[in-house]
């Protein structure tokens, strides 16, 4: 809207920008002055409007502004003539006039604890310190462990910054309102970021220093939270190597996976499982009567669960041999320990997952045992090996292979009972899974679905290096490099999920009734 429009829609409003003057005057002969100053002021700020349907809120807005200083200016006025009569400065404030001093009395006092709040962690104790405890700047230079200079200086630039904070506009960031959603990942040996976003907070910053560097004060005001608080979140996750310090600034060192990324890579790839699905499905089921000569335990499963054991071995080796044709970076150290590579999600992903748990190749301490256990999300109604008290059910698995008598200790044997994945008989334990040989395994996964795991290993590879060059396009320049191997890790084991969930989606696998472990094989030496 011009000025032109504006003024024209003023004037056919006379009325009721006169009656707003003359409400809030006391005295009601100043009413056209301010009625007139109102109008000035609104035709000099027109181009700060954005929205025409918005006007008549921006009007009323300037005129409460317009109201104040104008109140302010007749106070200040009176009080000169009052000085003129050597009257003292002594007068009587009318009520508009104690109405709006007191408004600025509570709007400044609000305007300094919020610039006290955007302070640094030194800067905001030696303040507090001094101004509001009353301490010396040699007790304050003695608790802090600094010089008395150092404290006359911080108290000299505080102020500097206060007078500066409190003439400024300053405006809450979305965050502060609307904190979004971040959940961590994790790919590699330990797992010691899973309790680092227990608190909301944390993800929120890490969630609005993502795509570009942002101060401890920028935080401060993009989530609404005082630096207080925030200072011990920030500096938590620069420990875990979740930030990272730019000079003065922080930015996230992780890649997010936004849902905009996800549905373009969904988009771009969608077409590419069907045909490829249902050629291994079919190849699968040509080698039944092969791998049913071979010697394990579980050759005499139906069909249909023999095809979920052996496309899921097919799937496992894929993910290591498209690693080994096209691989990662090793994982690397990470700061709260063990090794592996960590990134988030800027959306809940509970719902969302396409696994809930992969232990990939679990081996005992002895080398005698080990197994593979694949959570997918397609087939929750049947198989869920809960990795809560991992270790103790690793044991547990581990002695089943092995067919040991149950260790009395291990809590967790009870629970994998109930869940149908081990038995107890006379006192010793066995897996209700298929358990091969490493002879066996070693033909069954090297020799006879070779040709299958090198199908699925190429589109594993396809898909990824779609999918890199998509996040490389949504990821800020910080962490580029990371995208890659994210993308690998991500989308490489993604695939084996789509691909199972495609094959039972067109009726080709069927889920059974109850608890069947359809997704985990062991193999003893």
């Amino acid at each position: 809207m011009d000025r032109q429009q504006a003024a024209a829609l003023l004037t056919q409003n006379l009325t009721s920008i006169y009656g707003y003057a003359a409400r809030n005057l006391y005295e009601c002969e100043n009413a056209p002055d301010l009625a007139s100053d109102i109008i000035i002021e609104v035709l000099e700020s027109i181009e700060n409007l954005r929205d025409d349907g918005a006007f008549w809120g921006f009007v009323w807005k300037i005129a409460e502004n317009t109201f104040r200083k104008f109140i302010r200016r007749e106070a200040l006025r009176r009080k000169a003539e009052a000085k003129s009569l050597n009257n003292a400065g002594c007068i009587i404030l009318s009520p508009e006039e104690e109405t709006v001093s007191a408004f600025d009395c509570d709007e400044q006092l609000y305007l300094i604890r919020r610039e006290l709040s955007l302070l640094t962690k030194m800067r905001r104790e030696v303040t507090v310190a001094y101004y509001i405890h009353n301490k010396t700047c040699s007790q304050i230079a003695s608790e802090q462990n600094i010089s008395v200079e150092m404290v006359k200086y911080y108290l000299f630039k505080t102020r500097r910054q206060l007078k500066d904070g409190v003439n400024m506009n300053r405006k809450l960031g979305k965050k502060s309102y609307d904190p979004g959603v971040f959940r961590i990942d994790f790919w590699g040996d330990v797992n010691y970021y899973n309790d680092l976003f227990d608190r909301r907070l944390r993800g929120s910053i890490v969630l609005a220093a993502y795509r570009a560097p942002m101060s401890a004060e920028e935080l401060s005001i993009e989530l609404g939270v005082a630096m207080p608080y925030l200072e011990e979140e920030i500096f938590a996750l620069d420990a875990a190597g979740v930030l990272k310090k730019l000079g003065t600034k922080y930015q996230t060192n992780l890649v997010i996976i936004t849902q905009d990324y996800i549905k373009e890579v969904s988009e771009k790839t969608k077409t590419l499982y069907p045909p490829i699905a249902k050629e291994i499905f079919k190849a699968t089921k040509a080698l039944l009567p092969e791998v049913r000569r071979l010697d394990f335990k579980g050759n005499d499963y139906d069909d249909n669960r023999l095809m979920f054991m052996l496309l899921n071995m097919a799937f496992m080796r894929a993910v290591g041999y498209a690693n080994y044709k096209s691989p990662y970076e090793y994982e690397p150290p990470l700061k709260l320990g063990g090794h592996g590579w960590i990134w988030g999600h800027d959306h809940d992903i509970s719902g969302l997952r396409h696994f809930r748990g992969v232990s990939m190749h679990n081996e005992n301490s002895e080398g005698t045992a080990w197994f593979s256990a694949e959570n997918y999300t397609a087939i929750k109604s049947c198989q869920l090996f809960e990795h809560s008290c991992f270790a103790e059910k690793s044991s547990a698995m581990h002695d089943a292979i092995l067919e040991k008598a149950a260790d009395e200790r291990n809590r967790t044997i009870p629970e994998l009972i109930d869940a149908g994945i081990i038995s107890c008989k006379d006192g010793r334990i066995s897996a209700n899974y298929p358990v091969l040989s490493e002879e066996v395994y070693e033909e069954l996964v090297e020799d006879i679905l070779r040709p299958i795991f090198d199908k699925i290993s190429d589109l594993m590879i396809k898909v990824s290096d779609i999918a890199s060059d998509i996040l490389k396009a949504y990821a800020p320049a910080l962490v580029a490099d990371q995208c890659p191997t994210i993308a690998k890790i991500h989308h490489r084991l993604e695939v084996s999920a789509l691909l199972l969930e495609g094959l039972i989606t067109n009726g080709s696998l069927r889920l059974p009734r109850g608890n069947v472990p359809l997704c985990i094989f062991g193999v003893k030496r």
